[in-house]
């Protein structure tokens, strides 16, 4: 079921350009949380505080929803803005959208290394002390004193630690944070306050690192983001002026010189370059562009001077849907992410409860020494954090919307992802997905007393005439085969027949068989719609047979999916015939002739009644009802229908068919890399559970190891996904 869209309708306070589409979840362990509702923004309020509960905002800051703040004013105009300090802690890396203001260009703050760096002196020097026997004529014991420098420490360090966690909990939410500080606690009351110290400390490092790591996956999105400019030229009374991109209107004339990027969608009215597309379909080698041509935002022009008139909006750009689809994508949960969600939501606490039974029971059953396993108990605790275990899935998700943006493919969201890796059967729209939607001449049959030469001759020199789109074909043929054209004298375009048009006194017709009179009902050629009549009124010279031509790429993709077993079909509205000519050509497993838009949806819901998961791909208006019935549905990106890009959950934006089998394999390799990340999460976890129980870990070992190490370990793992 695809996510209700979220309705904006206000000014946000945190950038112009920040929808708020992607949501912080307020706790790693949340199953609950809805991604998918609507929300509403009143036009006037910031951040109020009365809108939308899950968005959680505070009355104390507007920007509460996103991440702590430390009491700080901001500028009124910019709440958000990306260069105020923050509280140095942030919370648990899991809690926090991956893909969150990809817009706001954040400056990596030195501020963490700081506090690191007086915590460890703080932390040494209370190794110090603790070492000695007293301090000022025995007026205090080192181990005292060094007991003060650790809780020193942990205060210095772990306030913002402390905070979060007490603030979950009274949130009814259990965190790492407040596990953490029990922990803590824990060891101050067992007299062992170096270990709490390293424990806040370990911990501290894990979240920052776990924090970088999570924004090093995210920074190809944040690069594409920054490839828009803001300013532009536009052409005004003949003069050259600087505006910003979104003042710019549609029919203002923008220039564009050599180098420059391209700053607002249009068409070229002056002019001609070559522009590199890559960060709208991922292909680096630039196109040829000439007067007439789109051109899109973010694309930058390789070599000439051009003008063009702006045909959208900068916030209705193609560039712009993009981001605006990429930072959607993150809501869109994939089944697996959900399932992890709540298991974690389990998990935690019987991990705690499992905790307070070997903190109690050998000491009640066996008279085990309390504080021995009280501390074992406390390992168990740390062990207990699911953040590896619930970042393991939407980082993998994040990563391969990341691949697939760098190679012009835009994925909607996770669940898309994972109902791909399941797909037994892709279903293609015919036209303008397998073939290019173009026709061409393939074949010239002349009747007796006929040549082939002559015909082409007369088509070509009566099409030239026309505006109809198969005069293209005619145009387009005799300009590669050097045909030479006749003088045509009263001309005539008959609606829904054909053409009509004198040559040397003679009149001839081309076009449809109601046009002339001669007996052509037993000729076969008429089998196909497409096929062009020559001749006089009554007697046909012959017949030329157009075609739409066939993707390059279309018959290598489908082979490169059957080979992953996934059988091919083809749903088309042409006849049978034409359909088994394309079918037998590229090597369709099956294909469905002679249907109505309405054929399809039945063919395709039938389809999915037997396979269970299937894909449909298209690109026309008559495709999205298709497109939407299927498990998942691919639109044929630039060159498709508007509607058909919004309805389908995949878009390919270059059109090449060879981006399917990639898809596919990204969608099985996602799918693998998830499956070893919680299957390694489980195994260390539960592996790491054991030795603490049985007393052969310390706290600072299941921080570095069952917390940050598993965290970076799953981050890593998931990278290789996007490269």
């Amino acid at each position: 079921m695809k996510a209700n869209e979220h309705n904006h309708n206000h000014k946000t306070c945190c950038d112009p350009s920040h929808n708020h589409v992607s949501n912080k979840q307020e706790s790693c362990n949340d199953p609950t949380h809805n991604h998918h509702e609507e929300h509403n923004h009143d036009e006037d309020l910031c951040c109020d505080s009365e809108n939308d509960e899950d968005h959680d905002h505070g009355k104390e800051s507007c920007c509460e929803a996103t991440h702590s703040h430390k009491e700080h004013e901001h500028k009124e105009e910019f709440c958000c803005e990306s260069n105020h300090d923050h509280d140095d802690h942030v919370g648990c890396a899991c809690e926090s959208g991956i893909l969150e203001n990809i817009e706001v260009e954040s400056k990596q703050s030195k501020k963490p290394f700081i506090i690191l760096g007086i915590g460890a002196i703080l932390f040494g020097l209370g190794l110090y002390v603790s070492s000695l026997e007293s301090i000022g004529a025995n007026i205090i014991s080192g181990e005292l004193l060094g007991q003060i420098f650790f809780l020193i420490t942990v205060i210095f360090v772990g306030h913002g630690i402390i905070k979060h966690g007490l603030k979950s909990l009274l949130k009814k939410e259990v965190k790492i944070d407040f596990l953490i500080t029990i922990a803590a606690i824990g060891t101050f009351i067992l007299g062992e306050g170096a270990e709490g110290a390293a424990l806040i400390l370990l911990f501290y490092l894990a979240e920052y690192l776990e924090h970088y790591a999570l924004d090093r996956s995210k920074r190809s999105i944040v690069n594409l983001v920054k490839l828009t400019p803001d300013i532009g030229i536009i052409k005004k009374d003949g003069k050259e002026i600087e505006v910003k991109v979104d003042e710019i209107e549609i029919g203002d004339v923008v220039v564009v010189k050599p180098g420059d990027k391209i700053p607002i969608d249009g068409k070229i009215i002056n002019g001609h370059t070559s522009v590199n597309q890559s960060s709208i379909t991922g292909e680096s080698i630039p196109v040829n562009k000439e007067i007439g041509d789109e051109v899109y935002a973010s694309t930058i022009n390789e070599e000439g001077y051009i003008e063009l008139k702006v045909t959208k909006n900068s916030k209705d750009s193609v560039f712009s849907k993009i981001i605006s689809l990429i930072k959607e994508s993150e809501e869109k949960k994939a089944k697996i992410d959900i399932f992890i969600d709540r298991f974690a939501a389990v998990y935690t606490p019987i991990v705690i409860v499992l905790a307070i039974l070997v903190a109690i029971l050998p000491t009640l059953l066996f008279g085990a020494s309390l504080t021995e396993w009280t501390y074992r108990a406390l390992v168990l605790l740390v062990i207990s954090c699911p953040c590896a275990l619930a970042i393991s899935t939407p980082v993998s998700m994040v990563s391969a919307i990341t691949a697939g943006t760098k190679n012009g493919i835009i994925i909607k969201g996770g669940e898309y992802i994972e109902e791909l890796s399941k797909v037994k059967a892709i279903l293609f729209d015919k036209t303008g997905t397998l073939t290019e939607g173009n026709l061409e001449i393939s074949n010239i049959t002349p009747r007796e007393n006929h040549t082939k030469d002559e015909i082409i001759e007369i088509a070509c020199s009566i099409e030239a005439k026309s505006k109809h789109p198969i005069a293209k074909t005619f145009n387009e043929y005799h300009n590669k085969n050097n045909i030479s054209l006749k003088e045509v004298s009263n001309f005539n375009s008959i609606a829904g027949k054909g053409l009509v048009g004198e040559i040397e006194g003679k009149k001839y017709y081309i076009g449809k068989e109601s046009l002339f009179n001669g007996n052509l009902e037993n000729d076969n050629l008429l089998e196909s719609k497409t096929n062009v009549i020559v001749g006089e009124e009554n007697n046909i010279y012959g017949f030329i047979s157009l075609t739409d031509k066939i993707r390059d790429d279309s018959k290598e993709t489908i082979n490169k999916l059957k080979s992953a077993n996934i059988d091919t079909m083809m749903l088309t509205g042409d006849n049978e015939k034409i359909a088994s000519e394309v079918s037998n050509k590229i090597g369709l497993s099956n294909y469905y002739a002679d249907l109505l838009p309405e054929d399809k949806v039945n063919i395709v819901q039938s389809l999915v009644d037997k396979y269970e998961d299937v894909a449909m791909v298209g690109d026309g208006v008559n495709d999205t009802p298709s497109l939407a019935r299927a498990n998942v549905g691919i639109a044929m990106g630039l060159g498709g229908a508007d509607v058909a890009v919004e309805t389908a959950d995949i878009v390919l934006l270059e059109d090449k068919l060879s981006k399917l089998a990639y898809l596919i394999d990204l969608s099985k390799k996602t799918l693998g890399v998830i499956k070893q990340n919680v299957v390694v999460c489980l195994l260390v976890k539960g592996l790491l559970a054991v030795l603490g129980i049985i007393g052969l870990i310390s706290l600072w070992e299941a921080v570095l190891i069952g917390d940050m190490g598993l965290t970076l370990l799953v981050v890593a793992n998931a990278l290789r996904i996007s490269k």
